[in-house]
């Protein structure tokens, strides 16, 4: 859906919440001097709900739409385990009770994110500024400049800032070396996960051990 169109289907709803003061032929005129100003706070909207969503970015527009994201969740990230845990069980309970299945949001939504939040600590001993997006759909971000230049979404695909493509080659090697080490620590706890308890003792020994293998991380070698 455009802005345009989107516009039009709120422009109804927006009349009828106007008092009798005001005129349809006045309401009408506003709209008309001010329709590009309108469309370009709904495609702002719409920008920032992508973003929300976890959306892989293409343009430009799309990837400033992350950056208050990232600011956000760049802060939720530097707060201590338990904390960020207790986020992410209070999304999982609200998923639950909005009817989703409960292995379904475990695994594609809980997983996914604990994962994501270890792979953004081990990224950074590689020299990226990465940060762990909790959205709809959890992805990884990439800070260079204040600026978001890299999204690895949920299904692993990996957008890269229309200004920066060809100069990030390496980020795509790194992040292959960090998923397999992630991975390779998962299965060495090779703890269930089918409980939303269970779900955060993974996390808790996950992010643990993401960090240990940081710190001894030789950052000449590979992870």
């Amino acid at each position: 859906m455009t802005p345009g169109q989107l516009l039009d289907r709120l422009l109804p709803r927006w009349r009828a919440r106007l008092g009798a003061g005001d005129s349809p032929e006045y309401v009408d005129g506003f709209i008309r001097r001010n329709r590009d100003a309108l469309e370009g706070l709904v495609a702002q909207v719409l920008l920032r709900r992508r973003a929300e969503a976890g959306d892989t970015p293409d343009t430009a527009e799309e990837f400033a739409a992350y950056d208050p994201v990232v600011a956000r969740e760049r802060e939720h990230d530097a707060r201590p385990d338990r904390v960020v845990l207790e986020r992410l069980m209070q999304q999982i309970d609200a998923d639950l009770r909005a009817g989703y299945r409960e292995q379904l949001i475990l695994v594609n939504f809980g997983l996914e994110y604990v994962e994501t939040r270890a792979e953004a600590i081990v990224l950074r001993t590689h020299g990226w500024d990465a940060v762990p997006l909790q959205l709809d759909r959890p992805a990884l971000a990439v800070i260079a400049d204040r600026t978001t230049v890299a999204l690895r979404d949920s299904f692993g695909r990996m957008a890269i800032h229309p200004d920066r493509r060809g100069t990030l080659n390496r980020l795509h090697t790194d992040m292959f070396k960090v998923e397999a080490k992630v991975q390779h620590l998962s299965e060495e706890l090779n703890l269930p996960r089918d409980t939303k308890e269970r779900l955060g003792a993974l996390a808790t020994a996950l992010w643990k051990r993401a960090r240990a293998a940081a710190a001894h991380r030789d950052p000449g070698s590979t992870v």
